[in-house]
């Protein structure tokens, strides 16, 4: 099973996103069935108005 942790510095949310995330505050968790596969990865993810 793969898992992935997401800090979203610009959103914020409570619940189920999509049928593999669940996001709680600022934090999104994703996960995979991937056979043969383990890993447990972190990720920040923001946006900058400049880029906009």
């Amino acid at each position: 099973m793969v898992i992935d942790i997401e800090l979203t510095l610009n959103r914020f949310g409570f619940g189920k996103i999509a049928e593999n995330k669940f996001q709680l505050l600022f934090l999104r968790f994703s996960h995979w069935n991937i056979p043969g596969k383990y890993s447990v990865s972190f990720e920040v993810n923001w946006r900058s108005e400049a880029l906009q």
